[in-house]
């Protein structure tokens, strides 16, 4: 009966601990930590550190299976490309290179946000869900989630 207010105390107590106080909310949800997957495949940027998914939609391509794993994808006007490797939850993206097309001002901000942001990350999180969390060490996120379906 005393675990729940411990959390609580540990979760106040904790205020420069993201990781820490997310993992104990995930162990106070009684849902199972998401620990391990893969990357690859297809997935669509859900969420741009906390703004929100842009539009148009930002999609990522992890091609993987050796040495040489490849990212491609379209950041909203132009088309990136570069290598990545993951390591259990450290996760290495980068160099990148990109197209340089003229877009509206509003789409190629965005876009710049989202590249900066994906250069930087080095560590990555599963949720229950099976979306992707990439973060980079001063808390900057990308949430992903593989996009529908085809309609048939």
């Amino acid at each position: 009966m005393r675990l729940v207010p411990l959390a609580l105390l540990l979760l106040a107590v904790l205020p420069g601990c993201r990781e820490q106080r997310d993992q104990l909310r995930q162990a106070l949800s009684g849902k199972p930590p998401v620990m391990a997957g893969s990357l690859e495949g297809d997935w669509q940027l859900a969420d741009l550190n906390g703004g929100g998914a842009p539009d148009p939609a930002i999609t990522l391509r992890f091609d993987g299976g050796d040495q040489n794993n490849r990212l491609a994808g379209s950041s909203g006007c132009n088309r990136f490309s570069g290598r990545w490797g993951q390591d259990g939850r450290t996760l290495k993206l980068g160099p990148f290179a990109a197209t340089r097309m003229a877009c509206a001002p509003a789409v190629l901000a965005v876009e710049q946000r989202f590249l900066a942001v994906l250069g930087d990350v080095g560590m990555l999180q599963f949720t229950a869900a099976g979306e992707a969390i990439l973060t980079t060490r001063d808390g900057r996120r990308l949430l992903l989630r593989r996009p529908p379906p085809p309609a048939s």
